[in-house]
C-alpha cells in the first residue's frame, strides 16, 4: 500500500477566559483554512499538520531531544475489534528514531511551517518532558527560519541546534488515528494529537498553503460549518464533537494527559453509497466489516440508509464531497477510555 502518506496533526488548545472555575472553563482551538490553490481539500478547514518527512525520523533527532526514550510517549494503535493495527505505511528506516518520536516531531514541525507557532522548549528548560502544556518559543529571526523549514523540512534540525532547543514531544498526547475515506484520492494515514497552550498566541497564515488561521471554540467552528461559512471533512468534525463533550479546558488537559497512555483506534471509514446519500461506517458499528471493502466505495444504489440501520451504529451522513451532515451513535462503547462525540447540545463532561 506504498500510496498511502504517514501524517500528524496538532490539536492545539488554549483557554478562552481569565475566569477559574472547575466545571466551567471554555476553551478554544486553533484552526487553519486551507488555501483555494491547494490540490488536498482546498479551502477546507483543518487542524494544523502535514505528511512526514525523511528527516522527522533522522537519528540525529536523538542528539537534539533530551528525553527521546521517554516510555510514556506511546504510539499504540488498536485495529477493527481488538486486531492488530492494519499497516498502511512502511516503517522507519533502520537507525531512525522510533515513530512515537518522529510523527510528533512531524506534528511540531508542519504546526510551526502553517502557523509560525514554534512548539519547542529550550535546552534545559525547567518544565518537565510531561508537562500538560505547551509553550511557543519566540527565537530570533523566526519568520526566516519559518521560511527555511518550509523549503527544506532537514532545516529545522538546523533550527533546533542553532537556537539550542528541541520540539516538546513530551506535550503531545495521543488522541485519535484517521484513515483518509475512499472519496478522497490521496491517501493518509494521520495521528491526531492534542497540545495545550496556557494563552493564544498570535498566528498567521503562510499565504500558500493556508490562507486564514483562527482560534475558535468547538461551538463556534460548528456553527460555521453549519451555517456554510465553513467546509469541514470527517475527522475534524467527528474531533470537534468530542471536544464538544468538555467544558473545562482543565479537566480536557487531565483526560488527555492520563487517557493517551490507552492509544487509540485506528478509524477505517467505510463508505457506501445508496439511493438517498452516503454513508460513512466507522468501526464498532454493526455493518461495518473489515473485509477491505473500505477501500472502495460501496455502491448499494437500490437500497435507502435505513437499510443499513443496526441494533450498533457508529456513522455518519454525509455528502458526496465528504461534507458531514449527521452523526449517528447508537449502543456504541468507544475503545481505549476514549470519550464519543457528541449529538445531543446538554451532553457534557
Amino acid at each position: 500500500m506504498s500510496f498511502w502518506r504517514e501524517a500528524s496533526s496538532v490539536m492545539l488548545l488554549t483557554k478562552s477566559s481569565n475566569i477559574k472555575n472547575v466545571y466551567w472553563d471554555p476553551f478554544k482551538i486553533l484552526c487553519i483554512k486551507r488555501s483555494e490553490i491547494n490540490s488536498y481539500l482546498p479551502n477546507y478547514t483543518v487542524f494544523p499538520g502535514g505528511a512526514a518527512e525523511k528527516s522527522d525520523s533522522s537519528p540525529e533527532w536523538t542528539d537534539i531531544i533530551p528525553d527521546y526514550a521517554n516510555p510514556n510517549l506511546n504510539l499504540n494503535i488498536i485495529g477493527y475489534s481488538g486486531s492488530p493495527a492494519i499497516k498502511f505505511v512502511s516503517d522507519n528506516e533502520p537507525g531512525s528514531i522510533p515513530k512515537y518520536l518522529s510523527l510528533r516531531v512531524t506534528a511540531i514541525r508542519e504546526t510551526f511551517e502553517e502557523s509560525g507557532i514554534l512548539l519547542c522548549k529550550k535546552m534545559n528548560c525547567s518544565y518537565p518532558e510531561t508537562c500538560a502544556t505547551v509553550h511557543h518559543l519566540d527565537i530570533d529571526s523566526i519568520d526566516r527560519w519559518r521560511k527555511l523549514v518550509q523549503k527544506n523540512a532537514s532545516n529545522f534540525i538546523n533550527l533546533c541546534n542553532e537556537n539550542n532547543c528541541y520540539p516538546d514531544v513530551g506535550a503531545l498526547h495521543l488522541w485519535s488515528n484517521w484513515l483518509t475515506s475512499p472519496l478522497l484520492k490521496t491517501k493518509f494515514d494521520t495521528k491526531f494529537f492534542l497540545a495545550f497552550i496556557e494563552s493564544p498566541v498570535n498566528a498567521s497564515p503562510d499565504g500558500v498553503e493556508t490562507s486564514q488561521i483562527t482560534w475558535n471554540t468547538p461551538d463556534e467552528m460548528l456553527s460555521r460549518f453549519v451555517s456554510g461559512e465553513e467546509k469541514l471533512v470527517t475527522p475534524q468534525y467527528y474531533e470537534l464533537l468530542r471536544l464538544k463533550q468538555f467544558t473545562s479546558f482543565s479537566k480536557l488537559t487531565n483526560f488527555a494527559c492520563t487517557r493517551s497512555v490507552e492509544g487509540c483506534e485506528q478509524i477505517l471509514p467505510m463508505v457506501i453509497a445508496t439511493k438517498d446519500g452516503y454513508l460513512t461506517l466507522l468501526p464498532g458499528d454493526g455493518k461495518f466489516n473489515n473485509s477491505g471493502k473500505y477501500l472502495e466505495i460501496q455502491y448499494e444504489l437500490d437500497k435507502h440508509m435505513q437499510d443499513f440501520d443496526s441494533n450498533v451504529m457508529h456513522r455518519l451522513h454525509h455528502t458526496e464531497e465528504y461534507l458531514p451532515k449527521k452523526i449517528i451513535i447508537k449502543n456504541y462503547t468507544p475503545k481505549c477510555r476514549h470519550v464519543l462525540p457528541t449529538t445531543l447540545s446538554n451532553c457534557k463532561i
